[in-house]
């Protein structure tokens, strides 16, 4: 499974809309239930745990991108 998709089915947008510089404060159905579900989304799928401050730090597409980069996932 994608990044992409991740987004996409967790906040009910079209994948064509979650790039890079996508902003999680202006997608309409972010929320902290939302939130948390996007790491479980993602940490489930690429089968890593991501620490407090990484979670915290998201804001962006890019920035879970970063986050997963630095563990070698592609």
């Amino acid at each position: 499974m994608t990044l992409e998709r991740i987004f996409a089915s967790v906040f009910s947008i079209p994948e064509i809309m979650v790039n890079d510089s996508l902003e999680l404060r202006n997608i309409s159905s972010w929320d902290s239930m939302s939130h948390m579900m996007l790491i479980a989304r993602v940490e489930e799928a690429f089968s890593i745990e991501l620490t407090g401050d990484e979670i915290a730090d998201f804001r962006t597409v890019a920035d879970v991108r970063e986050a997963l980069n630095r563990r070698g996932v592609k």
